[in-house]
């Protein structure tokens, strides 16, 4: 599925307005640009673009992936909504377990939220004690 010059503009300013906002200064957000085209560019990594966020989609191993959230969705309540929709994508592509991790506190009130049997436990990543989210369709 190819998509076209408007979504990706679309999907390009909310990649850069979100990593602008997190790292501070265009440089920096050009470099993230540039780190996130690689990575979709490999087998298994692919950006699903939902309401006002980007999921970066990473298959780790048969039907498990990691995802990570790129963007600002202003109202947490239609970030869950997303999430949501993002479980029906993830479901279609026959994932048994789908994770993701953040030191951000305010993702467990968003899994909660959801409604889905999302299990918490905390976890050392990268240097750095973080809360992991699990998911097991």
């Amino acid at each position: 599925m190819t998509i076209d010059a408007q979504e990706q503009q679309v999907v390009a300013q909310i990649a850069n307005d979100y990593f602008l906002d997190e790292l501070g200064s265009q440089e920096n957000a050009d470099l993230a640009m540039s780190k996130l085209a690689k990575l979709v560019q490999e087998k298994g990594a692919k950006l699903v673009h939902i309401g006002n966020v980007l999921f970066l989609v990473i298959v780790r191993g048969k039907g498990v992936v990691e995802v990570h959230t790129i963007g600002n969705e202003p109202n947490p309540m239609d970030l869950v909504k997303d999430f949501v929709e993002l479980t029906n994508y993830l479901k279609n592509i026959k994932t048994k377990v789908a994770y993701t991790y953040s030191q951000d506190n305010r993702f467990s009130r968003i899994a909660k939220l959801t409604g889905l049997p999302i299990k918490q436990k905390k976890a050392v990543v990268d240097g750095k004690n973080v809360n992991v989210y699990i998911l097991e369709f």
